[in-house]
């Protein structure tokens, strides 16, 4: 019992020292690092982050390493608490996932029907939907790279829209009044997911995240990951924020601790 209480004080302060500065500081906490691979070139194939974790992550994950004979259910809490803390929300709104790739396919699992996706854009889902025989409509973007929004909720029958912003691979954004009106639009049994991978990297005052507007549309879903701005690719952690009864329905098409207690 004891060692259980000091295990849990020991790695809250590890979160606290590491993961709640880097999300204060994301910018500041890059600590440079060689890329993977042949020395002097720079891998942008996977859009992965060169300079790695920050210096505080990278000092906690040794650190962390006498938890590993763990399953790292107590330790998820602590960081799905922190978390709720960071956006605004409570803890039951939020599911965490091996990288935002295992919540796209959770969400390609768990809401049936058709999935509408933009044309390019992160492929991922469309294969998990595909494998599970659903419908993938693709929706060209705009001239301007953004999301045509309109043709893709005529092109919706419930299901699921898959919403990247910014876009993956075109580096683009759709703007965030078409995105406000589009959410508050859409009709409650179609499932929105908006994959927020890349927001930290967004300076146009033309874009803002969609987590605010979960509290009045239970159909949408955000989707975070660590693998981009914090450059932890390789560890595998994500996170999907939601009304809780809608990650409620996510849930069941997890794998249990499939996010490691390093991670």
């Amino acid at each position: 019992m004891r060692t259980s209480t000091i295990s849990r004080r020991r790695f809250a302060q590890l979160l606290g020292a590491g993961a709640a500065f880097s999300f204060a500081h994301p910018a500041l906490s890059l600590a440079r690092a060689p890329a993977v691979g042949t020395s002097g070139v720079v891998r942008l194939d996977s859009n992965e982050n060169p300079f790695g974790p920050s210096a505080k992550a990278l000092a906690a994950i040794p650190e962390a390493f006498e938890f590993a004979c763990r399953y790292p259910d107590e330790h998820a809490d602590l960081l799905i608490e922190a978390l709720a803390r960071e956006n605004g929300v409570t803890a039951d709104q939020i599911l965490l996932g091996a990288g935002s790739g295992e919540l796209l396919k959770i969400c390609a699992n768990a809401f049936p029907g058709s999935l509408v996706v933009a044309d390019p854009t992160f492929e991922a889902i469309a294969g998990h939907a595909k494998r599970r025989g659903a419908e993938v409509v693709k929706v060209p973007l705009t001239s301007d790279f953004a999301h045509d929004l309109p043709k893709m909720m005529a092109a919706a029958q419930g299901g699921l829209i898959y919403l990247c912003n910014p876009n993956n691979p075109t580096a683009s954004i759709t703007p965030k009044q078409e995105v406000r009106e589009f959410i508050e639009t859409t009709p409650a049994d179609t499932m929105i997911l908006a994959d927020e991978a890349y927001h930290h990297y967004v300076e146009s005052p033309d874009y803002e995240s969609v987590i605010p507007l979960i509290k009045d549309h239970p159909n949408l879903i955000v989707a975070r990951t660590f693998s981009k701005i914090y450059g932890m690719a390789g560890m595998r952690c994500g996170y999907a924020i939601a009304q809780p009864a809608t990650i409620e329905r996510m849930r069941p098409q997890q794998l249990s601790d499939s996010v490691n207690i390093l991670a």
